[in-house]
C-alpha cells in the first residue's frame, strides 16, 4: 500500500499555504531588489564533493546523496553557499564586482528534526562578493 503522507521532514503546500509562502518570498524579493540585489538560483542537485570540500566528511552524514547510473556521487543541496561559490568561479572574469546576489533556495538536510526545523527548508540568502 502506498503511503500518502509526505516524506518525513517535508511538506506539501496547498493553495492557502502556497499563497502565504509566495507572499513572504515576494516580500523578501522586493526588499532585496530595493537594496540593489539581483536574484539567482542554482542546481538543486550538485556533486557531493562540493559540500564535503567546504565542511568536511561530517557534512556527508547530513546529505541526501546517492550514486547515479554513471557512478557519480551526487547530493541534494543542503545550503546555497557552495553553489554560489561554484557559480562565481565559473564566471569570475565576466562579472562586475561587487556582486550583490540573493536567492531563496529550497535545501535538504538529513538531520534530527526539531520544532520548526525540518529536513526540507527554504532560506533567504543575501550575498555581497568582491
Amino acid at each position: 500500500m502506498i503511503d500518502l503522507q509526505p516524506v518525513k521532514g517535508t511538506r506539501d503546500f496547498y493553495p492557502p499555504q502556497l499563497r502565504l509562502r509566495n507572499w513572504l518570498f515576494n516580500t523578501w524579493r522586493k526588499s532585496a531588489q530595493q537594496a540593489g540585489f539581483e536574484e539567482y538560483d542554482a542546481c538543486v542537485l550538485e556533486h557531493e564533493a562540493l559540500y564535503i570540500r567546504k565542511a568536511g566528511d561530517e557534512i556527508s552524514q547530513q546529505l541526501y546523496n546517492f550514486e547515479d547510473n554513471s557512478a557519480r556521487r551526487l547530493s541534494l543541496r543542503p545550503e546555497m553557499t557552495p553553489s554560489l561559490a561554484r557559480m562565481i568561479l565559473q564566471k569570475q572574469k565576466s562579472l562586475s564586482y561587487p556582486v550583490r546576489w540573493f536567492s531563496i533556495p529550497q535545501c535538504f538536510r538529513y538531520e534530527r528534526m526539531t520544532r520548526g526545523r525540518k529536513r526540507e527548508h527554504y532560506q533567504w540568502n543575501l550575498d555581497i562578493i568582491g
